[in-house]
C-alpha cells in the first residue's frame, strides 16, 4: 500500500515539476482579424478611442498600439479601463515608444468560453450516447 502512495506522490511531483520548468512566456500574437481603431486623444498614460458600431469591447480587455507606417510594429500594450457611450479609455501598461494619435489600436475578440462552444456540446452528446450504448450492450 505504501509503495502505491509513494508512486502516486512521485507522479504528481514529477508532473508538477515538468509544468513549472516550461520555457519563458512568449509575446502574445496579435490576430490578423483584430479590429482597428484610430486614437482620438492621448494623455500621459491613457488613450481614448471611438468604438464606432462595435459593442463587444469590455473593460479589462487587452489592446495593442501599433505603428501602421512601420508595418504594424508594436508600440505599446494597453488595457481597457472604461467605456463611455461611444468612446473607450485604455491605460498604457507597457510601451516601446510613446503612444500618439498617428498610431492605431488593435483589439482582438475575446476567446469564447468552453461551455458556449458547439464543439463541446456535440462531443458531450456523442459521448453520452456512446456511453449509454456501451452500458446497455454490456448488460
Amino acid at each position: 500500500m505504501s509503495s502505491r502512495v509513494a508512486l502516486c506522490m512521485a507522479i504528481i511531483c514529477l508532473g508538477g515539476c515538468q509544468q513549472a520548468t516550461r520555457g519563458p512566456r512568449t509575446a502574445p500574437v496579435i490576430p490578423r482579424d483584430a479590429a482597428r481603431f484610430d486614437i482620438d486623444a492621448v494623455d500621459d498614460s491613457t488613450a481614448r478611442f471611438r468604438l464606432k458600431e462595435v459593442r463587444w469591447i469590455r473593460p479589462g480587455m487587452s489592446v495593442y498600439a501599433v505603428d501602421a507606417l512601420q508595418r504594424d510594429a508594436l508600440v505599446a500594450r494597453l488595457r481597457v479601463l472604461s467605456i463611455d457611450g461611444e468612446s473607450a479609455t485604455a491605460l498604457v501598461t507597457s510601451q516601446v515608444a510613446r503612444v500618439n494619435t498617428s498610431h492605431v489600436l488593435l483589439v482582438s475578440h475575446a476567446a469564447r468560453p468552453w461551455w458556449r462552444a458547439a464543439q463541446f456540446w456535440s462531443g458531450a452528446a456523442i459521448g453520452t450516447v456512446l456511453g449509454a450504448t456501451a452500458v446497455s450492450a454490456s448488460k
